[in-house]
């Protein structure tokens, strides 16, 4: 893992995350530019999985717990279809796009998770 990458995944989508989520706050209806901000936040969370499996063949493997730092991953993977499922489900509710907005801080959150369990916590 790279961790200047990590540190700016969880920037960008807290970012992301927190103009999705304001735009949810004027109660604008679920769109296009929502479900991107979702969309991209799930590649990178795929790009994240990729090299998760990949750092720890090639010898940089975590310093905290592994099962634990899967467990983000998995639940970090989850949120953002979960999140786009309810939104399209209560697609004319004033409230869908702060749902994909809150589910996008997130996995912010969680990300920087990932990165103390993968840098810093020692096991």
């Amino acid at each position: 893992m790279i961790s200047w990458v990590m540190l700016a995944q969880a920037i960008g989508l807290g970012v992301i995350g927190g103009v999705v989520a304001i735009v949810g706050l004027t109660r604008r209806p679920f769109g296009d530019g929502v479900l991107a901000a979702a969309a991209l936040t799930l590649l990178t969370l795929v790009v994240q999985t990729v090299a998760s499996v990949v750092a720890p063949i090639m010898g940089a493997g975590p310093t905290g717990d592994l099962l634990e730092y899967w467990t983000y991953l998995i639940t970090a993977l989850v949120i953002p279809p979960a999140a786009v499922m309810w939104a399209l489900v209560d697609k004319k509710g004033e409230w869908s796009t702060l749902v994909v907005g809150v589910g996008i801080l997130a996995v912010a959150v969680m990300v920087y998770r990932m990165h103390q369990i993968w840098f810093v916590q020692l096991a």
